[in-house]
């Protein structure tokens, strides 16, 4: 079954010879194509590199941003913007030119959501509680037709974030990052399927992702991912064809694809 890992990162330029070889390695492992998640010039020389296994979602600085910085990336070729570490609530009303200029455009917002990893002294320390579920439920509601992939379920706000998502037509999730996949199988399947029963409305817009570097030498690290997923639906006894809906069907259409491809 193929999948498209949703949120991704990475340089094809560290791959050495053609590129081509790891795509096919790639696919021969179940990913058919990844939304690579990186700033503009990478992204463009990602796609030069690797065609149509490359998604492309341009990372941009959201409090220096402008309207036009959205229109040249999408213009680009790129099929999203991805927002992160903003200086005020995702919900404050001075980003909103940014996310009404993307729901014109027909594109798809992917916000980094929960609690953010950092390994040196922050100058300017980032506040997660800016970037929790509660305030994608703004923006959705103030922008319903802005199709919105909220990564990493809101971490550690699972709740929080099923709401959201369950709530708002417009709103995806995934549960890509390394915290998520080191949570109880037992959580998982009670928030899907609580007390047994499955709910499929509760998975029905869950994207499959893994917010891996790609294009190690050797090194294929989505698979633990796809192993975690394949975990989840066989505990709730997840269809086949929700399966497929949640490991490329979701990606195809927040990104702009046929279903079909």
């Amino acid at each position: 079954m193929g999948r498209i890992d949703a949120h991704v990162h990475g340089d094809p330029d560290q791959w050495p010879g053609d590129p081509a070889v790891y795509v096919d390695a790639c696919r021969a492992r179940g990913i058919e194509a990844v939304v690579l998640i990186e700033r503009l010039e990478r992204c463009l020389r990602a796609m030069a590199r690797c065609g149509e296994f490359i998604i492309p979602v341009a990372l941009i600085e959201m409090d220096q941003a402008t309207p036009e910085e959205v229109q040249t990336c999408i213009d680009a070729g790129c099929r999203g913007i991805k927002f992160i570490r903003p200086r005020a609530p995702y919900g404050d009303s001075r980003y909103w030119p940014l996310y009404e200029r993307l729901e014109t455009l027909g594109r798809t917002a992917v916000f980094h959501t929960g609690h953010l990893s950092f390994r040196e002294r922050e100058r300017d320390p980032v506040r997660f509680e800016y970037m929790r579920a509660a305030q994608i439920d703004v923006v959705a509601r103030r922008f319903p037709e802005l199709r919105i992939l909220m990564a990493h379920y809101s971490n550690p706000w699972w709740e929080e974030a099923w709401r959201v998502s369950w709530s708002n037509r417009n709103v995806y999730t995934d549960l890509s990052g390394s915290t998520a996949i080191r949570r109880s199988l037992a959580m998982w399947a009670d928030l899907f399927a609580p007390d047994g029963q499955l709910q499929e409305d509760t998975i029905a817009k869950l994207c499959f992702a893994s917010d891996v570097s790609y294009f190690h030498p050797d090194e294929y690290r989505f698979e633990p991912y796809i192993d975690f997923y394949e975990r989840i639906y066989d505990r709730i006894g997840l269809s086949s064809a929700m399966q497929e809906q949640v490991n490329r069907g979701n990606a195809a259409r927040l990104f702009g694809l046929s279903v079909e491809e």
